[in-house]
């Protein structure tokens, strides 16, 4: 449920069971309590409309999420069609499957109490301190992420339900207490080998190969050879945070910042609040009128509030700042005064009374409080001063003097750099931006002889480039082919004879002469931890031995050299109780996840899903 309150994104149960669905499906339902619907569709499911209000912004949600998990990587895909039209269709693709689930969920007719709600919610260690349940905390991880308690309890309910689901699908597909056996001895079976290794490279050096097989090979292979279009470029990198690493920032620069804006060093103010909820304007009358007549607040909060979560405290809400509560509730907070309560206030089609318990006022944090916050504003502030005033004066310079990129780099002290030949897939990391790839392969500026423009590739960061040589797409020559053509041909030859001696010396080993092969190291290997796949990949493949004799494999291993692998002994998987339970519960997780896979599957054949292509290509073309 934490992965929902940091961005509505993540399920947990969703990321459990289910890879292909990143996003719970529960978000539809908040959606739509949260955002007012529009007469236009994303699309429609069996008549039920997904806003395009919903689609855009799960996609701005996981544009961002995916932005944050790339860093600076993101910069060089989010600019192509090809990543935004993938990510639309996955987004939309989500959404349908969320809403297909959540009417197959109401045709089942699952649903869970308010009391199972309440449990979970008390028992989320996100929600404890010192294994209690701790209601601060609560409503500050609540405000953080916009929702209110009744909205949470909906996305606990929903992700309860959704359990409900996971485990009737669960119980469709079992495995027996023999079945479970059999994959623990498989997959964690181990195996006793010893190897022999017969290095390849000194019978290649010895090998000779005729021009006419270099040039037969070479004829016959040419695709092989074919060779990109490359480029060898300057380049000049400006970022504002290499500025700001080496701008002094003053006492009197921060003094003065500290006067002009007082107001954004203020100390929250903070109330220490209780309250009682109930549904209609005649209860919280009714509740008025016994305060009113002298009965206790916390008694009447503990019986009559439907915030079960505060109530069981006398309704106590703890500390809170400004903007945790909903605006109407902290309005008339802010004008009850210390030690009374409020009259009913309506918020969120709710009634409220609220009582205040202690009230702290803002002040101003002394200087020394923030001064090294100050520090980081204004020498950020400087920085992106001179970030700018530096991009001007250098493209300017660029663009006056095409000769080359020294006077615009003179102009703002910045380092002209160079790369190697490079092609479209293999551009050096400080230019591989999409902006920046397709300039440097432009027509216009792919031939050299002039400086490009600056160009952004992220937020006060960017760069200039000049295309210093060019190599056209084509084939290698066959002379500069002939080397590696060479080395390949002398390599083939060896691998053949050595693999046809190495084959007769096992052929003795099974004819019973030990000595006719060295084993020079022993190996154990677990089928499940794979740690030499291309070795693990024969040895797993070889038959068991029989009456303690070994078994023989001749092989290659990830170098490309001959091995003989000695299969000497093969022993069952074995767990401990605990080990198994949880291997076999991963083991579940994972069968569920394609019984889901199924289950989706199932529901999207047989229901009427219409997609808005209208809404789709318009995106597209902008």
């Amino acid at each position: 449920m934490m992965e929902k309150l940091r961005g509505y994104t993540n399920s947990v149960v969703w990321k459990v069971l289910m890879g292909v669905i990143a996003v719970s499906f529960v978000l539809s339902g908040v959606a739509g309590y949260l955002i007012s619907r529009q007469n236009t569709s994303a699309a429609t499911v069996n008549g039920v409309e997904i806003s395009q209000r919903q689609f855009q912004q799960q996609y701005q949600s996981q544009y961002q999420q995916l932005a944050m998990q790339m860093g600076d990587k993101f910069a060089a895909v989010a600019d192509s069609a090809e990543f935004t039209n993938g990510l639309r269709k996955s987004v939309l693709e989500r959404l349908i499957n969320e809403e297909l689930l959540r009417q197959y969920i109401d045709e089942l007719s699952l649903g869970v109490g308010d009391e199972a709600v309440k449990q979970a919610i008390v028992m989320n260690p996100n929600f404890q301190k010192d294994g209690q349940f701790d209601n601060a905390i609560y409503q500050q991880l609540l405000t953080s992420n916009g929702l209110t308690s009744e909205q949470y309890a909906n996305l606990v309910r929903q992700d309860l339900v959704m359990g409900q689901l996971m485990n009737s699908l669960l119980g469709t597909d079992f495995l027996t207490a023999e079945q479970q056996q059999q994959f623990v001895k498989l997959f964690f079976q181990k195996r006793t080998v010893r190897l022999a290794t017969f290095p390849v490279a000194p019978l290649a050096a010895k090998q000779t190969i005729s021009d006419q097989e270099v040039e037969s090979y070479y004829n016959e292979h040419k695709a092989a050879f074919a060779t990109p279009e490359l480029v060898k470029v300057q380049y000049l990198d400006l970022n504002k945070d290499d500025l700001a690493k080496n701008l002094q920032v003053s006492d009197v620069e921060i003094a003065q910042y500290y006067q002009d804006n007082k107001a954004q060093f203020m100390g929250q103010a903070s109330q220490h609040l209780e309250h009682i909820q109930v549904t209609t304007e005649k209860e919280a009358n009714d509740i008025y009128q016994k305060l009113q007549q002298g009965e206790n607040f916390e008694a009447l909060a503990k019986q009559y509030s439907i915030d079960k979560l505060t109530a069981v405290n006398g309704g106590d809400l703890s500390w809170v700042v400004p903007g945790q509560l909903p605006k109407a509730f902290e309005t008339a907070a802010n004008e009850t005064a210390v030690g009374a309560y409020s009259k009913p206030t309506k918020v969120d089609d709710k009634y409220h009374i609220i009582k205040v318990l202690e009230r702290h006022e803002a002040k101003v944090l002394p200087l020394e409080q923030v001064k090294s916050k100050i520090t980081d504003l204004v020498r950020q502030d400087l920085a992106t001063r001179e970030y700018f005033s530096v991009e001007k004066a250098v493209a300017d310079k660029a663009f006056e003097d095409q000769s080359g990129l020294a006077a615009a780099a003179k102009e703002g002290n910045l380092t002209v750099k160079e790369t190697g030949y490079f092609a479209r897939d293999d551009v050096p990391a400080a230019l591989n931006f999409s902006n920046v790839v397709s300039e440097i392969f432009s027509p216009e500026l792919i031939q050299g002889g002039a400086n490009s423009s600056m160009i952004s590739v992220g937020e006060n960061h960017s760069v200039m480039f000049r295309v210093m040589d060019y190599k056209a797409a084509g084939t290698k020559p066959l002379a500069e082919a002939k080397a590696q053509i060479v080395e390949f041909l002398q390599r083939q030859k060896a691998e053949k004879i050595e693999l046809e001696r190495v084959k007769g010396l096992v052929a003795k080993l099974q004819a019973g002469d030990t000595s006719a092969v060295e084993f020079k190291q022993d190996l154990t290997s677990v089928y499940a931890e794979s740690k030499n796949p291309t070795l693990d990949k024969q040895i797993f493949a070889m038959p068991k031995p029989v009456d303690n004799k070994p078994t023989y494999h001749v092989g290659a291993n990830e170098n490309g050299d001959i091995v003989v692998i000695a299969l000497d002994k093969v022993e069952d998987g074995q767990l401990s109780a605990d080990q198994e339970k949880s291997f076999v519960t991963q083991l579940m997780q994972i069968r569920q996840n394609d019984l889901q896979s199924t289950l989706l599957k199932a529901l999207r054949e047989k229901a009427k899903v219409e997609i808005n292509q209208e809404m789709l290509d318009q995106l597209q073309d902008q």
